[in-house]
């Protein structure tokens, strides 16, 4: 059984306390309101729950997949890393930059996220278009044609 025992404060924040006497005690409770018809603050999900993930954080992720779709039949292309970045280069826009192998460097191929977000008009059309992307920037690595790479080219 609870009963109230506190009372409300009468400073003007966010939140407010609330204490109540159980049989196991008396408990804190921190209520927060919805000043001004704004909507909730803060997070809405755990972290730990896949809605919480960012949008960069599913874009990684989906980089990732479309990669290793790439390599599980090309073997040699293991050898690759898969960068991403947000936005490319202002003299040289592009979905994807391949960099060759050089001094100590691995070949490098690199995703920009927002070109790839802008041109994706839902979530399957992304996926489909990271798939090509990445086929496209393999081919030039392994100096063959994308459609030699992956049966499925061009997807979009």
């Amino acid at each position: 059984m609870l009963t109230s025992v506190g009372h409300r404060s009468t400073e003007t924040s966010d939140s407010v306390r609330v204490t109540w006497s159980t049989d196991r005690g008396v408990r804190l409770r921190t209520r927060r309101r919805d000043r001004r018809d704004r909507g909730l603050r803060g997070p809405l999900a755990p972290r730990a729950v896949p809605v919480a993930r960012s949008r960069a954080a599913r874009f990684d992720e989906q980089v990732l997949m479309a990669w290793d779709r790439l390599v599980v039949n090309n073997p040699e292309l293991q050898y690759i890393e898969v960068a991403v970045s947000d936005v490319p280069e202002a003299e040289h826009p592009a979905l994807a930059v391949f960099d060759p192998a050089d001094a100590g460097f691995a070949a490098r191929i690199t995703v920009y996220r927002w070109a790839i977000e802008l041109r994706a008009d839902s979530p399957r059309h992304l996926t489909d278009l990271l798939q090509d992307v990445l086929t496209e920037q393999a081919g030039v690595f392994l100096g063959v044609a994308a459609h030699d790479l992956d049966s499925g080219y061009p997807r979009v």
